[in-house]
């Protein structure tokens, strides 16, 4: 996936949305009420929509929003367990949108990267050096990193971060304020939640790496991780 455009297998284009660059760019199982994987993306151009959300395999877009200019950062995962499936925001759109693109609530104080820390499977935000809970009225601050610092200017991210110790909740990877050390940050809070770790995911793999060469996006697995979740289909891997 490359910004409006997939490329298929063969190398060939599979389809473009024509919607153009953007900063930021999503891809899972957002809505796990239909079939296959969705796509959330943020435009820069004035006569596009601010963003969309579409079908990942053919590029129908689902929904979107109206053209504000540059929509400079936005977001798509299940951050709240009070409508079904991702929810979507971003920096030129109020409120939060549910699958079907309606707006469900407050935006969240945050657009930038996410992860999976305490014990349910509702995604957190993360954003510079700290860890928050989504709620309505507000945030909850599980995490503040000590000593520590983002990259990126307002993009905020840290060195990394994704699930690379195991049990499907992610670390954090900060460097020190002095960047002569890396600091790696994993969550103290129990789970009743027993899922194989992601890396076990093929495209968690390619996720992780994407943080660093993609923009900077939060990892996402091929299915779906959230509020009301059927269980995965164990994972087949091949080793060679």
């Amino acid at each position: 996936m490359y910004g409006a455009a997939t490329i298929d297998d063969n190398g060939r284009l599979l389809y473009s949305t024509g919607n153009g660059h953007g900063d930021a760019l999503h891809v899972s199982d957002l809505d796990p009420g239909r079939a296959g994987l969705e796509v959330f993306k943020v435009d820069e151009d004035a006569s596009k929509p601010s963003s969309w959300f579409a079908d990942a395999r053919t590029g129908q877009i689902l929904w979107s929003t109206p053209a504000s200019g540059d929509n400079g950062r936005g977001v798509s995962a299940d951050i709240w367990a009070g409508s079904p499936g991702a929810e979507s925001w971003s920096s030129a759109v109020a409120g939060l949108a549910n699958t079907r693109g309606q707006n469900v609530g407050r935006k969240p104080s945050s657009a930038n990267f996410l992860a999976w820390w305490d014990g349910d499977p509702v995604r957190e935000l993360l954003d510079a050096t700290r860890i928050d809970k989504y709620g309505t009225g507000g945030e909850t601050r599980l995490l503040d990193g000590s000593q520590v610092a983002s990259n990126n200017g307002t993009k905020s991210t840290p060195a990394l971060s994704g699930d690379i110790l195991g049990d499907w909740r992610e670390e954090v990877i900060w460097r020190t304020t002095d960047s002569r050390a890396l600091r790696i940050y994993s969550t103290p809070i129990p789970t009743s939640t027993r899922i194989h770790t992601l890396m076990h995911d093929p495209q968690y793999r390619v996720a992780v790496a994407w943080q660093n060469t993609a923009y900077n996006q939060p990892p996402h697995p091929g299915f779906f991780i959230g509020d009301g979740m059927t269980v995965p289909p164990p994972p087949n891997i091949y080793l060679r």
